[in-house]
């Protein structure tokens, strides 16, 4: 049998143990949480340099737009050219990269197709992110073919 100061040491022992065990806990539940929410805004400026994939769309520019409060770039909707088995329209976004010394001869080659209501072949690379002052997508035109 344990005398009442045993018991009251082993009950001290238990909080102490408990205390710190809620402790780790507090700790490992904030840094998921600060994850959670600081991840996008710390992932942007290290995913924007990881090409993830290239390819090639074929889309009618709908809608071409400079957006942003403090950092304009130029974001632009195509509908995916309907054939080759596509039945439903899908609207596909991307963006041109404020950072491609290009830029101006990419937006010129996008407006003019879409003053003429043509098809346009994008050319394009999707990086892993993306950060305000470049884009809002992922996808950044890197050349533009009219299609007669």
């Amino acid at each position: 049998m344990l005398t009442e100061e045993e018991k009251a040491k082993n009950r001290q022992e238990y909080r102490e143990k408990m205390k710190k065990r809620a402790k780790i806990g507090w700790f490992i539940l904030g840094g998921f949480f600060f994850l959670l929410i600081f991840g996008r805004v710390l992932w942007g400026p290290i995913g924007v340099n990881i090409s993830y994939s290239r390819g090639e769309r074929k889309v009618q520019i709908v809608k071409i737009a400079s957006r942003g409060l403090i950092w304009k770039t130029w974001e632009i909707q195509g509908i995916m050219a309907p054939g080759h088995g596509i039945a439903t329209t899908y609207v596909w976004s991307f963006s041109i990269d404020n950072a491609d010394p290009r830029k101006n001869e990419i937006l010129q080659k996008i407006n003019n197709a879409y003053d003429a209501g043509r098809t346009v072949n994008v050319r394009y690379e999707q990086k892993a992110g993306s950060v305000p002052w470049r884009s809002k997508t992922t996808y950044f035109a890197k050349e533009i073919d009219v299609i007669q």
